[in-house]
């Protein structure tokens, strides 16, 4: 078994998170200047010259890695996984029948709604041990799903720093985080934090588009960030937030998107306001099982060795590699390809694709009109994945939001959900919680997780004009007046 002293670290990053700045700062320095070698073992160093040399290699050493390494996968499914045992039963497919890149198409497919439902029969720690993990992502659902202990952050960690070195991007630049933990200590008027094992300054992303955000800025311009690293909604919100207060925009070398869909409006508007500094958007979803990247509006380029991506119908359908735990065959991701697209010779597996389209972002309006991120709510961590199936926010006025809870087979306590959900918040929304037997869904079928009658779009106008007013010392609380519902 290889070793990865950060995994281990990282069940512990709760209490460090914790701990008071100066003590954080002391310690994440002295943990982030550890090499990565030592922090993440072995692993780290054999995936990042994976990666590497099969960029390199031609088109035939590629198809040879990805067939013996989702044989690999394959064969690990069927010896220790009940769920795919019964779905190749059923298909009358085993691994005898994958000769070939192309026999992968016979194999089935699975969902999320696979995952909610048969979760207990879909990992395995024969290997390695299982550590769980949750995701939102677009589906009106919190997921629960396993990594590998040891691999699993030794592999993305190699596969974050081999796509983002594509903006000449290295490891602890200065950089600003518009993505990910809420950081807000409201006695002391500051709305981030200082992450010193990545040299992150932290931003919550609730507070962008308020009057706060002249704090924010002047944090941001002190902390001289040389990237910008965060979800294309908060970036975009950050920009027009600057815009508004007349302030210049940060000197930066390049700007890095993640987890949301991205247009070409978002890279053309960028560009003009920061300069011609370079674009990456990284495609990938927290279960890590296939990934890409793109400079600027090239084409996305999936990452072989990190996980196959096929097209089916449009819809990407990603195997994974090197987890020996929960393994994915032909799982359904719910994003769309489309475009053009360039395959492995004789195969539907996908090399590059020209657009990627993948969820947008949601926001819940507080009752002083900020906009909180969806994203940042970490659906899986404040519910109790266990006992709910899908989940359906809904708002048609300011600060007031409505959580329709589909119930499972125990009972629910919608009190503890309102904390867990206000703990996320911090402030500005009060939380009602209804437990339903279903939740509405579209007349196509499809499940929303927002459901917002608020006009977002002229909600962001307006926190522009306040942010206006407020440099110049004019803001007036009870200016910002309500979308029509």
């Amino acid at each position: 078994m290889k070793f990865s002293f950060d995994s281990v670290a990282h069940l512990y990053k709760g209490a460090y998170y914790k701990l008071p700045q100066s003590v954080k700062t002391v310690i994440g320095s002295i943990y982030g200047a550890i090499p990565l070698e030592k922090r993440f073992g072995s692993l780290y160093r054999e995936y990042m010259q994976a990666f590497e040399r099969f960029e390199a290699e031609d088109a035939a050493f590629k198809e040879e890695y990805l067939y013996h390494k989702i044989l690999e996968t394959i064969s690990f499914a069927q010896e220790h996984i009940p769920f795919h045992q019964k779905r190749f039963a059923e298909y009358g497919v085993s691994v005898a029948d994958f000769k070939s890149l192309d026999d992968l198409k016979k194999f089935p497919t699975m969902t999320k709604e696979d995952i909610k439902k048969d979760i207990d029969e879909m990992y395995s720690e024969v290997f390695e041990k299982a550590v769980a993990y949750y995701s939102g992502g677009s589906t009106s659902s919190p997921t629960k799903f396993y990594h590998p202990l040891f691999t699993s952050r030794a592999k993305h960690k190699a596969y974050s720093l081999y796509t983002l070195a594509k903006v000449g991007y290295k490891y602890r630049e200065r950089t600003l985080l518009l993505k990910g933990r809420e950081a807000v200590d409201l006695k002391r008027d500051r709305y981030w934090d200082y992450e010193p094992v990545d040299n992150f300054l932290n931003v919550t992303s609730g507070y962008i588009m308020s009057d706060k955000f002249p704090l924010i800025y002047q944090a941001a311009r002190k902390f001289r960030p040389r990237f910008i690293f965060g979800y294309p909604s908060a970036v975009m919100d950050f920009m027009l937030a600057t815009k508004s207060a007349g302030f210049e925009p940060l000197e930066i070398e390049g700007i890095i998107l993640a987890s949301e869909s991205v247009h070409e409006s978002h890279i053309h508007a960028l560009k003009a306001f920061y300069g011609d500094v370079p674009i990456l958007v990284d495609y990938g979803h927290t279960e890590r099982v296939v990934g890409a990247w793109r400079v600027d509006n090239g084409p996305y380029h999936f990452v072989g060795p990190y996980g196959v991506a096929r097209v089916v119908d449009g819809e990407i359908l990603g195997t994974s590699l090197d987890n020996l735990v929960m393994p994915y065959i032909n799982y359904r991701t719910g994003d769309e390809l489309s475009g053009e697209i360039r395959y492995y010779e004789g195969t539907d597996i996908v090399a590059t694709a020209e657009h990627i389209r993948g969820r947008t972002q949601d926001y819940l309006v507080t009752y002083d009109y900020r906009l909180i991120p969806l994203t940042t709510l970490y659906v899986g961590h404040h519910l109790p994945s266990d006992l709910v199936l899908n989940l359906q926010y809904q708002q048609s006025e300011p600060g007031k939001v409505k959580v329709l809870i589909q119930k499972g087979a125990q009972n629910i306590d919608p009190e503890s959900i309102v904390r867990g959900l206000k703990a996320m918040v911090k402030e500005g929304i009060f939380f009602h919680v209804e437990v339903v037997d279903k939740i509405p869904v579209t007349h196509r079928g499809k499940r929303v997780i927002c459901d917002q009658k608020l006009d977002i779009p002229a909600i962001k106008a307006q926190n522009g004009a306040k942010i206006f007013d407020r440099v110049r010392g004019k803001t007036d609380r009870g200016s910002l007046i309500g979308a029509d519902t």
